[in-house]
């Protein structure tokens, strides 16, 4: 299994951006969730021909900003 942190911008596909954006695969949401929010606009991806790729490097920073939630003092 490959990590976020060796990972340069590349392009791969819905799964393995999935596996590699969540490495534990406990806590790993559906693959129906995530190509829901890939769906809402929530997510960043490249569509080539019928394919969809995507680069777990900009995935994690929408996630972060769509959904990461600020603590105020």
């Amino acid at each position: 299994m490959t990590t976020l942190s060796n990972q340069e911008k590349q392009l791969v596909g819905i799964q393995t951006c999935l596996e590699i954006v969540f490495p534990d695969e406990g806590s790993r949401p559906s693959f129906r969730l995530f190509n829901e929010w890939k769906a809402r606009g929530y997510l960043p991806y490249h569509k080539v021909g019928k394919r969809v790729f995507m680069c777990p490097e900009q995935v994690r920073a929408a996630l972060d900003k769509q959904f990461q939630i600020q603590v105020s003092n």
